[in-house]
């Protein structure tokens, strides 16, 4: 098994996941605009973060200053950008010694929202987000059997064991986005890992119900994927962890488009 080349400058992917989330939060950011669009960039890029489980219920962000110079950008734009997430209750914030932003339990899409999104989307979109995870994906774990060293695999079955053992759908969909960004972790890439991150934030929330009795995927196929691309990592088969997680993926985009059918079946019905 050959251990990849680590770029001489920046932030890896191991580090940005090893130490803090915010380095690879920030690593989303594009240069297309500036002052209010980019404060909503930035705001879109930290709720994506939070709903994926990179950034965490009850984590306090780094200081303004320190986060928007990881962000390349003012002060100033920083404080616009987490004033859209306080209002959205995204986060809280104390001021005054000992203050700062604390991420709230907000990252949760209802289950009344994720239906109303899947019904709307049609189903060559819903396709077509599948064939992004799908490319992501399986690029991601084939990478990890050739590259991985015995921490990225450690990390994997930790991050396997955390959504075998997660209880609620909520747990759930935030262990699964972070196995798949743990796969693009260990591919040892930071375009793949900033990818990941971007087509989770916007499929998870599709994916994952809220109350378990609407819940599309089942969890048990999905710690069965979790296994098989492990394995194949793990055994440096590049063939096998790629077809593995390929597997995983259609499973998902197959568990969306046949929930967005039904819905709009039913509607028509009514």
């Amino acid at each position: 098994m050959t251990q990849a080349a680590q770029p001489s400058g920046g932030t890896t992917p191991s580090e940005a996941t090893r130490g803090s989330s915010f380095s690879l939060v920030a690593q989303l950011r594009t240069n297309e605009a500036n002052g209010a669009d980019r404060a909503d960039q930035i705001a879109h890029q930290l709720e994506t973060a939070i709903a994926v489980g990179l950034i965490g219920y009850g984590e306090m962000l780094p200081a303004e200053r320190e986060l928007a110079a990881q962000f390349g950008v003012a002060v100033l734009t920083l404080r616009a950008a987490l004033a859209s997430l306080r209002d959205r209750g995204f986060i809280q914030t104390r001021r005054g010694r000992g203050g700062g932003s604390v991420v709230c339990d907000a990252g949760v899409v209802t289950e009344a929202e994720r239906r109303r999104r899947l019904r709307e989307r049609s189903t060559e979109d819903l396709r077509d987000l599948g064939d992004l995870s799908d490319s992501i994906a399986t690029t991601a774990a084939r990478l990890a059997a050739a590259r991985s060293d015995h921490a990225d695999q450690t990390r994997l079955q930790n991050l396997a064991d955390s959504f075998r053992s997660a209880t609620s759908p909520q747990d759930r969909r935030k262990a699964d986005s972070r196995f798949h960004i743990g796969l693009a972790v260990a591919a040892q890439s930071n375009r793949l890992t900033t990818a990941t991150v971007q087509v989770q934030g916007e499929m998870a929330p599709l994916l994952w119900a809220s109350d378990p009795a609407g819940q599309l995927f089942e969890f048990d196929q999905a710690e069965r994927d979790h296994a098989a691309i492990l394995e194949a990592i793990m055994r440096g088969d590049e063939t096998a962890a790629e077809a593995a997680a390929l597997q995983h993926c259609l499973h998902e985009t197959e568990a969306m488009i046949n929930t967005h059918l039904d819905l709009v079946m039913s509607a028509s019905d009514s």
